[in-house]
């Protein structure tokens, strides 16, 4: 039991290094031995325990994502009525990228390794594509059309889904900006219902006005 736990414990802090590294110095440049250094560990303990740094920096990705998809309230039925399935979406949508407040230098962290991960994309943003972010694009473009109505073009579509995955990121990346800019305000954390709220009302009034514009076609 003494090896198990000494096993997992090495294991932990290769993670938590390897999130420091890959946030500082993105993926190309962090090396294997900055993150055993920063772990306090052998060498040869990433290879030992994840097989290379690729697959470490996959399984940071993947354990994350797996994690906060278990945290936050699960989508609706698609037979529930399509405001009521928005709702549920932003809220999740909010809940997910929040997650992570309470530890505010790791989320700070995680937020950087994926900012990096878009700006130099590699394999591993294809399987958070694939298994992850396909499923949730898909819910809420399924919410869009449910919400314009038969007949909706898909690039109206596609442009609603973005606007408002746009509105939630907005307060999520630019914090730092927002505290610059409106040092008055409470965190978009401590707003969250309100920013809920008002994510949710101004996209279905932008909708609203759309469907009008798609009915007279």
């Amino acid at each position: 039991m003494q090896h198990t736990n000494a096993t997992y414990d090495t294991r932990q802090r290769l993670v938590q290094a390897a999130i420091e590294v890959f946030a500082e110095n993105g993926y190309e440049a962090a090396t294997v031995r900055d993150i055993c250094a920063r772990a306090n560990a052998n060498v040869a303990a990433v290879n030992y325990h994840f097989g290379d740094k690729k697959t470490l920096y996959s399984i940071i990705f993947d354990e994350v994502f797996r994690t906060l998809h278990k945290q936050r309230t699960p989508f609706l039925p698609h037979t529930a009525p399509a405001e009521a399935r928005l709702e549920t979406y932003v809220r999740s949508f909010f809940e997910e990228l929040f997650y992570c407040d309470e530890g505010a230098a790791e989320g700070a962290q995680l937020s950087a390794m994926y900012l990096m991960e878009i700006a130099h994309p590699t394999d591993v943003l294809d399987n958070l594509v694939s298994q992850f972010m396909a499923r949730d694009a898909a819910e809420l473009q399924s919410i869009v059309a449910a919400l314009l109505g038969p007949g909706a073009p898909r690039l109206t579509i596609l442009n609603c889904a973005a606007s408002i995955a746009g509105q939630v990121l907005h307060y999520y990346h630019s914090q730092p900006l927002i505290e610059r800019l409106h040092p008055d305000l409470p965190s978009a954390s401590a707003r969250r219902e309100e920013l809920i709220e008002h994510v949710l009302r101004f996209s279905l009034g932008g909708i609203a006005h759309l469907r009008d514009a798609v009915r007279t076609q």
